[in-house]
């Protein structure tokens, strides 16, 4: 099995660019969702977009909850991807979970890896003492049987609250199209995994100059998380832009692509 198949990797931009930046999405999305920010710079750079394993039906085959049960495996499926294809000194774009995935390939593998940006990016969503990831113990119970007893129910009421915007409700109705194209059980797994998931202790560890870009209205990640990830990654940057809801590259690309072309360049 081809790693490029199992991740449906598609390449993208300009062939023969000096540098390439590789994409990756966050739950309930695909690589689709970077459509805007990844047209900025196609003319620049080689473009390398992947779908998670479980994303949709192009990877879903290749899903098994024994395997998948941690973060740091799908950081492992983005390692294998820059292997296969021989990525190195790569600029990475992560959202949501795909940032701390990328996060922690980074980390196992630093001299790949030349800057990182992470949107909306969390080292922890439970609420902890002293530390406020957004969610409490509880609150997560109840999505997940939520999650279990209706999911299309559950992604049809989910995607308008995380993607706020109520003016654009095509956003919303688009993000839970992609949302529903997730396998209920895997969805559920995935979830369980990346909310339960408490990576605090490891981004002290990412050397690399980081970008953390967040929107000023998140309910799904709050400022005082991407505080926690500016504090302690050793060469982060913060920009907060004027967004509302946890998809800025999908909602307000033009910010998006503004605050990445500051720091690249």
């Amino acid at each position: 099995m081809k790693v490029t198949e199992r991740n449906n990797v598609r390449i993208a931009g300009k062939p023969d660019a000096a540098q390439t930046i590789l994409f990756a999405h966050g739950f309930g999305t695909d690589q689709t969702a970077w459509h805007d920010v990844a047209q900025a710079f196609a003319g620049d750079y080689r473009l390398v977009l992947f779908d998670i394993v479980g994303a949709n039906e192009h990877t879903v085959r290749y899903f098994d909850a024994r395997k998948y049960n941690r973060l740091p495996v799908f950081a492992e499926d983005i390692l294998d991807i820059m292997d296969e294809l021989q990525l190195r000194d790569v600029i990475f774009f992560g959202h949501s979970v795909g940032g701390m995935t990328g996060t922690l390939a980074a980390i196992e593998e630093p001299d790949w890896f030349s800057r990182l940006v992470l949107l909306n990016a969390s080292p922890r969503y439970m609420n902890d003492t002293d530390y406020t990831g957004g969610f409490d113990k509880d609150t997560l119970e109840s999505i997940f049987e939520q999650m279990g007893s209706n999911y299309h129910a559950w992604a049809s009421g989910f995607a308008p609250v995380a993607m706020q915007n109520p003016g654009r409700p095509h956003l919303a109705l688009s993000f839970a199209r992609t949302l529903s194209a997730m396998r209920p059980d895997v969805a559920l797994a995935t979830a369980r995994v990346i909310f339960y998931s408490d990576h605090r202790t490891d981004i002290e560890r990412l050397m690399q100059p980081t970008l953390l870009i967040q929107g000023k209205y998140d309910l799904v990640v709050p400022p005082q998380a991407t505080h926690y990830l500016h504090n302690h990654i050793p060469d982060a940057r913060l920009d907060f832009i004027d967004s509302e809801g946890h998809f800025p590259h999908i909602s307000d690309a033009e910010d998006v692509i503004s605050s990445i072309r500051s720091f690249l360049n």
